[in-house]
């Protein structure tokens, strides 16, 4: 068994935990996700590709069939949806795709099992480039190769 490779280099990260209510998110948007409960809605702000106007990663109540959360990435400057990314942790990458970062994404599925997955920005939308199940091992492996996440300080830039 490998261990994952650290072959991410990020620029921040947030989770579930920074998700505040949002009752500014239209709901035109909640149709883009898998499922939908109507309750309401929390989201994460950042400038994602430097215009400095900010996009929101607008978090579902309902997970996806998967399991995992289900955030829509929501360019407010254009009033549209820029895809959906699953994950109870974003990482946003250093690289980019058409000026956006790649994104990369933890969740745990239950039992033994987490899934990660990468994303990247193509065609105006994040899509998933790549999926890995991991043991409990690899999960470690996994965040050790990240080095510190300080959970107090999502969304802070990391040098």
């Amino acid at each position: 068994m490998t261990a994952p490779t650290a072959e991410f280099p990020m620029k921040t990260f947030f989770s579930v935990r920074s998700a505040i209510p949002d009752g500014a998110v239209p709901d035109v948007l909640r149709g883009q996700f898998e499922k939908d409960d109507g309750g309401a809605m929390r989201s994460v702000s950042i400038d994602l590709n430097g215009d400095g106007q900010e996009e929101k990663f607008v978090l579902c109540g309902v997970p996806s069939a998967a399991g995992g959360y289900q955030w829509l990435v929501f360019d407010q400057a254009r009033g549209t949806g820029r895809g959906i990314v699953i994950g109870a942790m974003i990482f946003v990458g250093r690289e980019t795709d058409g000026g956006y970062p790649r994104l990369e994404t933890y969740w745990k599925q239950g039992g033994n099992m987490s899934v990660v997955s990468q994303y990247k920005f193509a065609n105006g939308r994040y899509v998933r480039s790549d999926t890995r199940a991991l043991s409990l091992w690899e999960a470690s492996e996994f965040f050790r190769a990240k080095g510190p996440l300080d959970l107090e300080r999502e969304l802070a830039e990391i040098k």
